[in-house]
């Protein structure tokens, strides 16, 4: 005969009465500490393998997720963990030193692949770049040495404008200053004034940059200035 473990108690859950049974086996009604009803085998409650309608599991993974709450990795102060609708932690929620909030990675965060929320690595762009520009008298050397026509450019040549008499304009850049390399009527004679001004100037500076780096790391440098 089966033994009626009604008003029995198993873990977090109190028997309440007989429910169906289902392929030959035994369940029973049973009411959770949080409230909640649930249906259970009889020999789940037995043998300890279901002791609450689920909450238990879930204030487990919780309490798992409260240890690194406060922990500081890099400019992370981390506030407290991310659940998901199991109650495990899926993320962990984090103030930057800039003030913002991100949510980051355990893992990440323990081997310090993250350690801002994003505004280290930008600074430490900003300042790479700032380290792979050279500024000479007011003359950015690897702007002049690229001699690329940027996407803003509408005439399709570099210092080269149409006026508005339809007529064209060569201008060139070096050392601060602008020189203006005058007027035109055709395209082709303001692209030509523009190339001759940049062997003008850009070529025999950048010949110079050139000499002074070989001398300083003991090698040739291979700043060159090629066509656009």
């Amino acid at each position: 005969m089966k033994q009626d473990l009604t008003g029995k108690r198993f873990g977090r859950l109190t028997v309440l009465k007989k429910a169906p049974s289902k392929n030959k086996k035994s369940y029973w009604l049973c009411r959770c500490e949080c409230g909640n009803e649930k249906i259970v085998e009889d020999s789940h409650l037995k043998s300890g393998h279901t002791k609450s309608c689920g909450c238990y599991r879930k204030d487990v993974l919780r309490q798992r997720g409260i240890g690194m709450a406060g922990e500081r990795y890099g400019r992370l102060l981390v506030l407290g963990p991310i659940h998901g609708e199991d109650g495990s932690v899926i993320g962990w929620q984090c103030q930057c030193d800039c003030g913002n909030i991100c949510v980051c990675q355990k893992g990440n965060l323990r081997s310090g692949i993250t350690r801002s929320c994003g505004c280290l690595q930008e600074e430490q762009r900003k300042e790479n770049m700032k380290k792979a520009i050279h500024f000479v008298g007011g003359t950015c050397v690897e702007r002049i040495a690229c001699r690329k026509t940027f996407a803003n450019n509408t005439t399709g040549h570099r210092g080269v404008y149409r006026r508005e008499n339809n007529r064209w304009r060569a201008s060139i850049g070096f050392r601060g200053r602008i020189y203006n390399l005058g007027t035109f009527v055709n395209y082709e004679d303001a692209v030509n004034a523009r190339l001759e001004a940049e062997a003008r100037l850009y070529d025999p500076f950048l010949e110079i940059f050139g000499k002074e780096q070989g001398r300083e790391h003991g090698k040739g440098s291979d700043m060159k200035s090629g066509p656009e």
